[in-house]
């Protein structure tokens, strides 16, 4: 049965029709059930960048031009797939045992699909040497960039503890420390179920920090003070917005008291 299908959808045409239908299945069980929330600008274009590459890619394998591009983006989008399993933690484990449920468990094993498939094409039976180096180069910048995040947020770390010790008069803002203020109320940073409502906004950069520290959170505050400090450092800035925080819990965001 699976020699059929791996045969099947070696044909390229239909390899990207099923990447489309899984990338929209995904796209579509998100939105109805809010595990990432809505990406951050950057993170948005880099999925719109890989998810296109996922569907197009099996076409222009052969194309000698384009490889080394797709083999690269391919390489970016392993970290996006890998980022996805561990940020839903527990979820894609138990998406093993849900196989048999129809929709569900197939949307939850998605990303292992697509790891698998990325590491196939690009690393064990690439079309060509330049998509596997390219690839590999891929790989090598974004575990770069990965460690870099995780260095940024120590530092971040740091003017938090200045800030604290100042009395909370004096902050040095910069991208990371306002990811860390807007923690809980803007940015999403775990998976969770069972929350009336979460945080309307998924900033990697943030969560990759988070795992380098061991979800070391610098401000040890109520939510309804955090949100004061954002508004005294980054005013400027947008704190609340028009998002459903999945369809069933948009009225439970829109009218917490956080905002009152």
């Amino acid at each position: 049965m699976l020699k059929r299908l791996f045969k099947y959808f070696s044909n390229p045409i239909r390899l990207a029709v099923l990447n489309g239908v899984l990338i929209a299945l995904m796209i579509l069980s998100n939105i109805c059930f809010q595990a990432f929330c809505i990406p951050t600008t950057w993170a948005m274009i880099v999925l719109t960048i890989c998810f296109v590459n996922a569907i197009i890619s099996p076409i222009i394998s052969k194309n000698k031009r384009l490889v080394p591009f797709t083999g690269f983006i391919n390489g970016i989008s392993l970290f996006v797939f890998v980022y996805c399993i561990i940020f839903t933690e527990v979820i894609p484990v138990l998406g093993i045992l849900l196989l048999i449920v129809p929709l569900f468990g197939w949307v939850i094993n998605m990303p292992y699909f697509f790891v698998a498939q990325i590491v196939w094409n690009n690393l064990i039976k690439p079309v060509s040497n330049v998509v596997r180096y390219s690839f590999l180069l891929a790989v090598f910048v974004c575990t770069l960039i990965t460690f870099y995040v995780g260095y940024e947020y120590k530092k971040a770390i740091a003017s938090i503890e200045l800030c604290k010790q100042s009395n909370y008069t004096q902050l040095e803002k910069n991208f990371m420390t306002e990811k860390i203020l807007g923690m809980h109320f803007i940015y999403h940073t775990r998976i969770c179920i069972y929350d009336g409502w979460r945080p309307p906004k998924h900033e990697p950069a943030l969560v990759v920090g988070l795992w380098f520290t061991n979800w070391k959170d610098p401000l040890d505050i109520d939510l309804k003070t955090r949100l004061e400090l954002y508004k005294k450092f980054f005013p400027e800035r947008t704190y609340k917005f028009e998002c459903s925080c999945a369809i069933g819990y948009s009225k439970n965001y829109h009218n917490d008291n956080l905002w009152k």
